[in-house]
Formats: C-alpha cells, sequence, structure tokens
C-alpha cells in the first residue's frame, strides 16, 4: 500500500506546485504557512487502507515571482499513519534554494501488529516473497521497522504542465529475527540489520481549469524501486494518475483532493505483466 500511496502525494506535490505559482504570481503569498492535512487511501495489487495525517510548515526564502526563485523556501513537517497492519510516524525538513530543486531528509518509526504477513523473516534474497509464499511461511511477528531517508527532488511548471522526479535514497532496519525481513509498504525483501533502498518516481501533469475553480489534472507516471543495487529485487511501473482538486467546502470535507493512480508492473518479482490500482482522497483540516 505504501508504495502506491507514495506516488499517489508525488501527484500531490506536482498539483501543489500550480497552486504555489498562482499564489506567487497574485503576490498573495503569505511569508509562512501551517496546515494539517488528513488523507484517506486505497490500493488493489497489493491491497491496502490507510488513514494519515500530515502537519507541515514552510516560510518562503524569496519574495520574488520570477520562475527560479517563486517556489524556494524552508519547510519541516511531521506525519502519523495507520494501517490495519502498522502504525507509522515520522518527521522531516525541507529546503528548496530554487523552484526547481528541493531535498528533504527525514526518519520515519514503524510498529507493525504482526498481522497480513508484514515483517515475515526469510532467509535468502533469491526466496519467493508473494503472498502466497508468506502465508505458507507463518513467521509473521510483531516488531518495529525504522526507515532513515534522503529525497532530492527536480521539478519544472511550464504553462499548463507541471512535473517532477524524485529520487528516494533509505535506509531500513527492523527487530525482527530475519536475517530478511518483508517490509509491506515497499512491498521488498530488507536485511534486519540495515539495508539501502532506492525509488526514483517521476511525474508529468497538465492542469486543466474547471468551471468553479477546481483544476483537474492528468498524465504519465514511473516508478523504479531497487533493493541493495540489485535486480534480484526490482520493481518497476508505468501508469496514468487523475487529480482533481475542489475548492470550498464539498461532503463535509475543506478543499477535497481525490487522486487515482492506474498502473502496470513492468518488472517485478511475483506482479510482472499484472495492474495494480491506487485512489485517495485528502483534506484541509488546518490552515493558516
Amino acid at each position: 500500500m505504501g508504495q502506491r500511496l507514495r506516488v499517489v502525494m508525488a501527484m500531490v506535490g506536482v498539483v501543489g506546485m500550480f497552486a504555489a505559482q498562482a499564489e506567487a504570481q497574485s503576490g498573495a503569498r503569505p511569508a509562512a504557512v501551517r496546515e494539517t492535512r488528513g488523507q484517506l487511501g486505497a490500493s488493489i495489487n497489493n491491497a491496502g487502507l490507510q488513514q494519515s495525517f500530515d502537519w507541515t510548515w514552510r516560510r518562503a526564502l524569496s519574495t520574488s515571482t520570477s520562475p527560479l526563485l517563486a517556489e524556494a523556501h524552508i519547510a519541516m513537517g511531521g506525519t502519523a499513519a495507520v494501517t490495519p497492519a502498522a502504525l507509522r510516524g515520522g518527521a522531516w525538513v525541507e529546503i528548496a534554494p530554487v523552484s526547481f530543486f528541493v531535498l528533504r531528509a527525514g526518519v520515519d518509526p514503524s510498529q507493525y501488529f504482526g498481522n497480513f504477513d508484514s515483517l515475515t523473516s526469510f532467509d535468502s534474497r533469491l526466496e519467493a516473497f508473494d503472498t502466497d509464499a508468506r502465508k505458507a511461511r507463518a513467521t509473521a511477528k510483531a516488531g518495529r521497522a525504522l526507515k532513515l531517508y534522503l529525497s532530492p527532488t527536480l521539478q519544472f511548471r511550464a504553462g499548463h504542465f507541471a512535473g517532477q522526479s524524485s529520487l528516494d535514497l533509505e535506509h531500513w532496519s527492523s527487530s525482527v529475527a530475519g536475517p530478511l525481513f518483508y517490509e509491506p509498504t515497499r512491498d521488498a525483501l530488507l536485511a534486519v540489520n540495515g539495508d539501502h533502498l532506492a525509488t526514483v518516481t517521476t511525474v508529468m501533469l497538465y492542469e486543466h481549469q474547471q468551471r468553479g475553480g477546481g483544476t483537474l489534472s492528468m498524465g504519465p507516471m514511473h516508478t523504479l524501486t531497487r533493493v541493495h543495487s540489485s535486480a534480484l529485487n526490482q520493481v518497476q511501473r508505468v501508469g496514468v494518475v487523475l487529480v482533481e482538486q475542489t475548492v470550498g467546502n464539498h461532503a463535509g470535507l475543506r478543499q477535497p483532493k481525490a487522486t487515482v493512480l492506474v498502473a502496470r508492473y513492468l518488472d517485478d518479482a511475483s506482479k510482472q505483466g499484472q495492474w495494480s490500482a491506487a485512489f485517495a482522497i485528502g483534506f484541509t483540516l488546518r490552515r493558516r
């Protein structure tokens, strides 16, 4: 579930570029913004459900309206998320010295409940770790996992088009027996005493203004995940995303944002050629 939601959040970030540049061009940007948002998401293949809450503080580094500096900023934030399998928290800091480059660093500790085959122990990277294989081993245990990450991002905006390409460099460890464990948010086998994972996510969106002030954005995406610099545990997907951002209140939610992702596995240990999908609805709880 987590990997698909990470892509969904990348869509949200690209759509946010439209709003940020609109504020910069109108001169309406406040010096600092605090925002609390909630998001409920679901996915299939792998199946998942997640409710998350995110807090963000962001301060502009420049008052310029030029494309080079309009989105320069510093920011920090925290997150809390719950799934049927785990409870996760996290904190991060971010700097964007120019509009087209963002660097984020963070830490995400998680507590897994020992159900849904999460944190199943494995002996070798060569072993199958699909759903049936995990159930057959029956070694899932409650335990902790820790992720440290550094994520540089390149992004751009040109007229109705916006895009970004992010590299997530992650270090994972866990408290379970191992020597390897199955981590569901990345759908990967990782070493319990510390393992490296890299994911590249690229998104391109076209924005269409809707009557009433909302926007509809659509475009292609591509993700590539590799563990331990090896093609043995590699996931590659290509797909299409659709994001609708509304204004005002709808169905009791403030400024809801709906995101749909449909993708095909180009490369995966057990799902190559199969399809996956994810849906998320986000909403603003507080902004000032």
